[in-house]
């Protein structure tokens, strides 16, 4: 009973043995076949630029494919050789030195044998020639105009419109003086290489600040200026209308009063 257990195990392993080595014949085979095989465009060569590039795309996926699976294989049997190696068994150490010897020659077949993807780079070069590329056509935006001093003026104006009209009365200076759009000094600052950048700093009491405060920033909200929020300080901004930037400061606490900033972007004098 024994000897038939020992001949069936002996089989068996004679077996496995020569399945490996066998499948790793038909893995190489079919590997550098299929390599070979896959920048073969025969008579059927493409006709157009883009054909060209697909075959080429194919050939170097092929290729890349073919390493991939012939690494991976190599990496089983090297595990295989260790193991045979550590267990003595000369059979399947034999053996798997055999399939290591093919899957690197095959490695190498793929690597560094016939390149079809230069191959078929110099024959698309060849029958596409010194062709030109044509680019697509991309959407040209024309530049917005320039903001001009007379728009940044006029939106200075009806933003101090919005300011005084969602303060509560009374509104005074310092000076106590009534704040009117009019009376309200706005400066020019130069900026870029042509243009200036108009600001308004304001200081200025109401009946009631703090409730003044919010409704000048639900106006400049309506306005479609967008919230921003320093240090004490409540800020509007746009990157699309004429103010770059508003803010509104409430310093009751120290001075009794609201501190009122805008700024535009830089604004050109209008061309005629």
């Amino acid at each position: 009973m024994s000897t038939t257990s020992g001949v069936a195990t002996r089989a068996i392993k004679a077996l496995a043995i020569l399945t490996l080595v066998v499948g790793t014949i038909v893995l190489c085979g079919a590997t550098v076949l299929f390599v070979m095989l896959s920048g073969d465009v025969g008579y059927d060569k493409p006709v157009t630029a883009a054909g060209w590039l697909e075959e080429i795309a194919e050939a170097a996926s092929a290729r890349s494919s073919a390493s991939a699976i012939l690494s991976i294989t190599l990496i089983v049997v090297c595990v295989i050789i260790a193991i045979a190696a550590w267990r003595r068994s000369v059979d399947w150490l034999a053996a798997g030195l055999v399939c290591g010897v093919l899957l690197s020659g095959s490695l190498v077949l793929v690597a560094w044998g016939d390149d079809n993807v230069d191959r078929l780079t110099e024959m698309a070069a060849s029958a596409i020639g010194n062709t030109a590329a044509i680019l697509p056509p991309g959407g040209t935006t024309p530049a917005p105009d320039p903001l001009t001093v007379t728009q940044a003026r006029d939106e200075i104006t009806r933003m101090l419109h919005a300011t005084i009209e969602a303060s509560t009365r009374p509104l005074r200076t310092p000076e106590d003086v009534p704040v009117t759009v009019h009376q309200t000094p706005v400066s020019a600052v130069p900026c870029g290489e042509v243009g200036s950048r108009l600001t308004v700093d304001l200081a200025f009491r109401t009946g009631d600040n703090a409730a003044s405060a919010t409704r000048i920033l639900a106006a400049w909200d309506r306005a479609g200026y967008l919230p921003d929020r320093a240090m004490q300080e409540d800020i509007r901004y746009s990157t699309e209308l004429p103010i770059e930037r508003m803010s509104i400061r409430d310093s009751t606490s120290v001075d009794g009063m609201l501190h009122l900033r805008l700024e535009t972007a830089c604004a050109v004098e209008a061309t005629r």
